[in-house]
């Protein structure tokens, strides 16, 4: 899922830097408040998403803060992931 956003944000991106050659203005992609980019923001979560949330640095969890609000779909499927992470992790006898 992360990796289907990422490309509709590429797509959006070329679409934008196109429309801003045509226009003859200069291209400024958005920046979220940590810095990134809509492509960098989903380039750079891929990590996160495989760790549990306690063992997230600090600029992973406002990194993961800013994806889940902006993809709550992404938040859903990392919810469900890391329940059966928890799952599994349990051992019984």
């Amino acid at each position: 899922m992360r990796i289907m956003h990422r490309w509709d944000v590429i797509q959006e991106a070329n679409d934008d830097m196109e429309n801003a050659k045509l226009e003859g203005r200069e291209y400024v992609p958005f920046r979220h408040e940590n810095g990134d980019t809509r492509m960098e923001l989903l380039a750079r979560s891929s990590y996160l998403l495989f760790k549990s949330g306690e063992k997230w640095t600090l600029s992973q969890s406002k990194r993961a803060e800013i994806l889940f609000r902006k993809y709550p779909d992404l938040k859903t499927a990392y919810g469900l992931s890391h329940s059966l992470r928890i799952i599994f992790s349990k051992k019984y006898r």
